[in-house]
């Protein structure tokens, strides 16, 4: 999902007056995030831009290794502030498999839209809310409430992968970098229309190291791995979840139940193209 659609989303939901108490926490306290930028977006996307004029990988290299050595996962403080908060990191971790997005259902473009980069660059915004009601799949979106989990770092249990976690510095660094896509621009067979020679060569470097796309209909770059989870809905006891993702412009579902104490997936397909709209 690009960026237009993240901003139209958490823009929206959050300014629906959510409706009804807040859920009882059994352990609710406040946690701070402990996370502090090292480097501004300005740093970033000059040393971005001296790397990538100096033709020198080992400078290209030197940033993400720095990045992925200053952005560390959340505290376990941060995870265990609250139930539900607890949750969303749980599930989180069962069903974020993005070498192997297969378990989820069947897509247009198999993995090639996470294949040959060096990291996976995770999402630091989670859209979540509890419903009303335990049974899953009887969803009062517009009723339920609604919540943002910002400065989300999970810490994945994945072995051999590279992590980056998305921070707000990093993605406007990104953005600079690029520069913006020209209106109507698709991307088509790795080549882009009505983009300057220089944005397709800079894009070409990245792709090496993280994903990189453009959003078919609108002008905004999209950098985190696949599958982009779009929101997370908890039935009342928090005992099932229903995770609405996207695979580059399709929709996914999956419904995961705990059992003991993990989330086990018990559905997932693809739903729909996403065809230019927000759902």
């Amino acid at each position: 999902m690009n960026a237009v659609i993240k901003s139209f989303l958490i823009i929206i939901f959050l300014g629906i007056i959510s409706c009804g108490p807040a859920p009882k926490e059994s352990n609710s306290k406040k946690v701070e995030d402990s996370y502090k930028p090292v480097h501004s977006a300005e740093q970033i996307t000059e040393d971005l831009e001296f790397a990538f004029y100096k033709k020198e990988p080992i400078l290209i290299e030197n940033i993400f290794a720095e990045w992925q050595k200053t952005v560390t996962p959340n505290t376990v403080e941060f995870i265990n502030q609250n139930d539900t908060i607890a949750a969303i990191f749980e599930v989180f971790n069962s069903f974020y498999k993005p070498n192997d997005i297969h378990r989820l259902g069947i897509w247009e473009f198999d993995n090639n839209l996470n294949s040959n980069c060096k990291y996976i660059l995770v999402q630091n915004k989670i859209l979540y809310s509890i419903l009303n009601s335990n049974k899953i799949n009887k969803i009062d979106w517009i009723k339920s409430r609604k919540s943002l989990l910002s400065n989300f770092r999970p810490p994945l249990t994945s072995e051999g992968i590279n992590i980056l976690y998305q921070t707000d510095e990093y993605e406007e660094s990104f953005i600079n970098f690029l520069g913006y896509a020209s209106l109507r621009t698709i991307e088509e067979k790795g080549k882009f229309q009505g983009i300057l020679d220089e944005t397709q060569t800079k894009y070409e470097l990245l792709k090496g190291y993280i994903p990189v796309h453009i959003g078919q209909k609108e002008n905004f770059w999209h950098f985190e791995t696949y599958p982009y989870v779009n929101r997370i809905l908890f039935n009342k006891s928090i005992t099932k979840a229903k995770i609405d993702f996207s695979v580059g412009s399709q929709f996914g579902m999956t419904i995961l139940q705990k059992k003991g104490r993990n989330w086990v997936i018990i559905e997932s397909k693809n739903e729909s193209h996403l065809n230019g709209n927000i759902r």
